[in-house]
């Protein structure tokens, strides 16, 4: 075990051009209805979710290329009392509200210009240089760039496949899907509690055609390592090859998690981690 590297930094960027022009590719070739179609974001439809991605997209490049006031501070003014969760479903969803006059000929044009534009910025930034805290990532200050670019690709991918589960479409799989799956569990790794294991204690994560990760227990928490052997590890978890792209990208319920993991080595480790993965990897409740 002590030959695993570090799963961070991750450099995602050259990875950003080819999953807009994949989302670009299915939502042109959607009819019109379709558009309208209900997603697992209660609120949002099909063309809900565009709007969501383009508003994320001019949010980062206005607060982080730009250094203009950051919109969830100028929400805030105006919401006073609302914990970050709050203000940050409120300021999403009134530009979702605001911005749905808008053709989807037009939101397409803008999905592509802004794609492009983040991918140069981010192609230009340094990514060990200092930026916004980056809770995903479990951050408590200031965050080196990679942090931001990751969580930014992670959020693309999940989106792109609430619309394409949406619609019928197939998943974003391939080199997508191993570096989303690696980007959910360094995310996962940040938030998963201690599950009653000691320091040095190891749990692999295979997903079968995808990867193998492990994640150590140290003093302070869980750290992701690149590779690893199940059958060496303290506990191991089992992903369901064809169920990856859901469990990573928030598709399932609670419930339904623990029916994709299969569970081997440690029996109280696994079980414990099996719950914490449906805590943390689960579509959000209502």
């Amino acid at each position: 075990m002590d030959a695993l590297q570090p799963v961070a930094p991750l450099d995602v960027v050259a990875l950003l051009p080819g999953e807009r022009h994949a989302l670009l590719d299915l939502l042109s070739g959607l009819e019109p209805a379709a558009w309208e179609a209900p997603t697992e974001c209660p609120a949002w439809s099909v063309k809900g979710i565009a709007l969501h991605v383009l508003g994320d997209d001019l949010s980062l490049l206005s607060r982080q290329r730009d250094e203009a006031t950051n919109g969830l501070l100028l929400y805030a003014a105006d919401h006073p009392g609302l914990d970050f969760k709050a203000l940050l479903d409120g300021f999403n969803e009134r530009w979702v509200t605001a911005a749905g006059f808008l053709s989807t000929r037009l939101v397409l044009s803008l999905l592509e210009l802004s794609g492009d534009l983040t991918a140069e910025y981010y192609a230009a930034v340094d990514p060990l240089a200092p930026g916004e805290q980056v809770r995903f990532f479990g951050s408590t200050g200031p965050s080196p760039f990679w942090q931001a670019i990751a969580r930014e690709y992670a959020e693309r991918w999940l989106h792109q496949q609430q619309v394409r589960r949406a619609v019928g479409a197939p998943d974003l799989g391939g080199e997508h899907l191993v570096t989303a799956a690696r980007v959910v569990l360094l995310g996962l790794a940040a938030h998963l509690h201690d599950l009653g294991a000691s320091a040095g204690d190891t749990l692999a994560f295979v997903i079968p055609d995808v990867g193998r990760w492990t994640l150590r227990r140290g003093d302070d928490g869980w750290e992701l390592l690149e590779g690893g052997d199940p059958v060496a590890a303290t506990a191991a978890l089992t992903l369901h090859p064809g169920r990856a792209a859901p469990a990573l990208s928030r598709g399932l319920d609670r419930a339904d998690v623990p029916g994709v993991l299969t569970a081997g080595g440690d029996p109280v480790l696994a079980a414990a981690a099996v719950t914490g993965c449906a805590v943390l990897l689960a579509r959000p409740p209502g």
